[in-house]
């Protein structure tokens, strides 16, 4: 029997045979995570700390074309380069919380394909962030996020022949007139009625933000019930209205009413569209010393013209008028400026034309509701400027002037003087004035002309009757109503409607 017992695995004196495998641990692993741990924080920080930048310049990014768009839009709208660069930072710092970003507002752009042009605007936002892992292992702790955007206006539309732009009208009605039947009160900023078409070789412009429809059909403004941005009421299936370029505000009150002034294009109509700024807003009150050549401080007080047409015409000449109607004989008006500050105490109507065969070219009638209407200063009226006046307060309005052009074949142009701020000018009203200008043209008996432009402010036009009209509009609201069919063709339209884009 053999005693001997088997070495144990913890025996001193254990022997290391062929089939045992010795593991040495030196670490080398721990030494090369310490090498390498600088740099794997390096790349998390970089990781880590590029998205988080990423992140912050996109907002940035967003920043910038927000106070870039906003600027240009102040800057289209006439307000001045100081009030669209007081916006632009308005919109960085106030409206997006970026109270210590640098803000650079150029206009014009100083670098770019836009650099030099006084339509558009450069921001320049420099915003500080604050690194939060790369900083740990050496990298600079503060950093600047610089983003850059170009935004401006360019033209969008046709040039103009009819600019309505109030808003939102406040309601009111016409009485009965020579040729018209009493009005009610509107169904839209721009109303369309009649029997024919109206066409247009121009853009229409609607800034009233009342509902409707837009051109897909889909409810536009304030909702796609009636009263409309823009109306046309047919009492023909063949009525509509046919422009180069119909841009609305608000909406319509059926797309198959609006159609382009060329046969076979598609339709122009673009609802939910910016308003436009009154292209008429520095055109100065006649005075003396704005025009001295054609205002004339000569008095007449108020007259009437009641003649026979074989008798030679009765001449009026520039100057101030009470009033002026013409009941019947042969008038011509000597070219420059005529001032009516009142109104016929009969009929309250300023300038009333009834009928009578009436030569007025190179004329410019300036209506007032002030009969103290200063020449020299303009005053009160040179104050007028872009706030609206009250609402009404009754519910008839009388007109401010009555033209019948048609008649006897009356020709009425716009004053004809290129170094006079009112050249073109045909009607101009006060901006303050609400009341109605109602313009026939129904050639009765021969064809009359009527041309040149007509602008009031925050009154109500009229224009009713056929044929062709060299003309142009701009008016707090607008009624046509088409006998038959009518043209507005002006030869001198006013300024396109324009958009802002964003470009860099």
């Amino acid at each position: 029997m053999n005693n001997s017992r088997k070495p144990q695995p913890n025996d001193s004196n254990r022997s290391i045979g062929p089939r045992d495998t010795v593991i040495v641990r030196e670490g080398k692993i721990l030494v090369l995570f310490a090498v390498l741990l600088p740099a794997l924080l390096t790349m998390a920080g970089l990781v880590i700390d590029g998205s988080l930048m990423m992140a912050e310049y996109r907002g940035a990014q967003h920043v910038a074309d927000a106070a870039a768009t906003a600027a240009a839009r102040v800057l289209q709208m006439e307000e001045g380069i100081a009030a669209a660069q007081q916006r632009a930072r308005e919109v960085v710092q106030a409206e997006n919380g970026l109270t210590d970003a640098e803000v650079s507002v150029n206009i014009p752009p100083e670098d770019g394909p836009y650099a030099g042009n006084a339509n558009f605007v450069e921001v320049e936002i420099v915003q500080p962030t604050e690194i939060r892992f790369y900083n740990f292992v050496g990298g600079q702790r503060h950093q600047k996020v610089r983003t850059r955007a170009v935004a401006g206006f360019e033209t969008s539309t046709a040039p103009a022949a009819i600019v309505v732009l109030d808003p939102d009208p406040k309601p009111f009605a016409l009485p009965p007139l020579v040729g018209l039947p009493s009005l009610p009160s509107l169904l839209g900023g721009l109303e369309v009625l009649g029997a024919g078409q109206l066409r247009v070789d121009g853009a229409l412009i609607v800034n009233t933000e009342w509902g409707g429809v837009d051109e897909d059909n889909n409810p536009s403004g304030n909702g796609p019930s009636p009263p409309y941005g823009a109306s046309c009421t047919p009492l023909l299936s063949l009525t509509k209205v046919l422009a180069r370029d119909i841009r609305v505000v608000g909406g319509v009150d059926d797309p198959k009413n609006y159609g382009h002034f060329t046969a076979g294009k598609s339709s122009p109509l673009t609802a939910n569209s910016l308003p436009v700024p009154d292209p008429l807003a520095n055109l100065p009150v006649p005075t003396t010393s704005v025009d001295p050549t054609n205002v004339v401080a000569t008095s007449y007080g108020g007259v009437q013209v009641i003649g026979l047409p074989l008798l030679p015409p009765r001449v009026l000449n520039p100057g101030v008028y009470d009033w002026i109607e013409i009941v019947s004989g042969r008038v011509t008006f000597t070219p420059g400026v005529y001032i009516i500050r009142s109104v016929n105490p009969i009929t309250q109507i300023g300038l009333n034309v009834l009928a009578g065969q009436v030569t007025a070219d190179g004329v410019m009638f300036y209506i007032t509701n002030n009969g103290g209407y200063s020449l020299g200063s303009g005053s009160p009226d040179s104050g007028d400027g872009e706030t609206a006046p009250a609402a009404p307060g009754v519910g008839t309005l009388l007109p401010s002037a009555v033209i019948n052009v048609g008649l006897l074949g009356s020709q009425y142009s716009g004053l004809d003087d290129p170094g006079s701020p009112f050249d073109g000018m045909m009607i101009y009203q006060r901006r303050q004035d609400r009341r109605p200008i109602v313009i026939i043209n129904d050639d009765l008996l021969n064809n009359g002309s009527f041309g040149g432009r007509v602008y009031a402010k925050w009154g109500h036009v009229i224009v009713a009757g056929k044929g062709l009209f060299d003309a142009s509009f701009v008016a707090g609201t607008m009624r046509v109503i088409a006998l038959l069919n009518m043209t507005l063709a002006p030869s001198q339209p006013l300024p396109p409607a324009e958009d802002v884009y964003l470009v860099e």
